[in-house]
């Protein structure tokens, strides 16, 4: 490829990926047309150092875009991006495409991008969807919630813990004399049997109970 090539058509390839710097070679790129490939993603450096001013990226695979594209996408100034056709899925992953649409004017068919998954916003418009939709909002605060109670549970759980061995430190000399008399208590219980045991076990004790019988 010319480092002079200002126009460059790759459509109907089935490209799946696009390195990254795939274009830093070609510094006088501004036409740059990707339609109907199978592109699934978009890297945050694929456009790196270019100054598009035609990106087409319609009738390709994408789901989603990543917010680190997107800042790359918005940096070329006079960029103008084709999305139509693409199988977007409306989940939390999108949100940060949904915001950059509707702050960016770069998009020209911005109109015509609609969810394809899941079925209930089949057909909505990316510009229509709001958080609560998504359900994100719900299941962050959620989960945030869960992150609350775990810290107020370890706290808790610390505050007995340092409790528990304050009275052990303030009863030591008690539980010492616990363990001291249950030491003991087994000590005695031992020998009591080691004695029994003994006294089963001596012949001249079995004859005798024998004679008295």
């Amino acid at each position: 490829m010319e480092s002079g090539l200002s126009k460059l058509e790759l459509t109907h390839n089935e490209i799946v990926y696009l390195p990254r710097g795939m274009f830093s070679s070609l510094c006088s790129l501004r036409h740059l047309d990707l339609r109907n490939n199978s592109l699934v993603d978009i890297k945050n450096s694929t456009f790196a150092g270019l100054d598009l001013e035609h990106l087409d990226l319609t009738l390709n695979a994408l789901k989603t875009l990543r917010i680190e594209a997107l800042d790359e996408l918005g940096r070329q100034l006079r960029l103008r991006l084709f999305l139509r056709d693409n199988p977007f899925v409306c989940n939390c992953d999108i949100e940060d495409l949904v915001s950059w649409l509707n702050r960016s004017q770069q998009v020209a068919d911005v109109e015509k991008l609609a969810c394809v998954f899941p079925r209930h916003l089949q057909n909505t418009s990316l510009m229509d969807l709001a958080g609560a939709e998504l359900g994100c909002h719900s299941s962050r605060h959620s989960k945030n919630t869960l992150q609350t109670s775990y810290v107020f549970l370890g706290v808790v759980l610390g505050i007995i813990g340092t409790v528990f061995l304050f009275v052990l430190y303030l009863n030591r000399k008690g539980i010492k004399t616990w363990v001291n008399s249950t030491r003991d208590a087994c000590r005695n219980f031992m020998e009591e049997y080691r004695y029994r045991y003994e006294i089963d076990s001596d012949p001249r004790v079995t004859q005798v109970s024998t004679l008295d019988i």
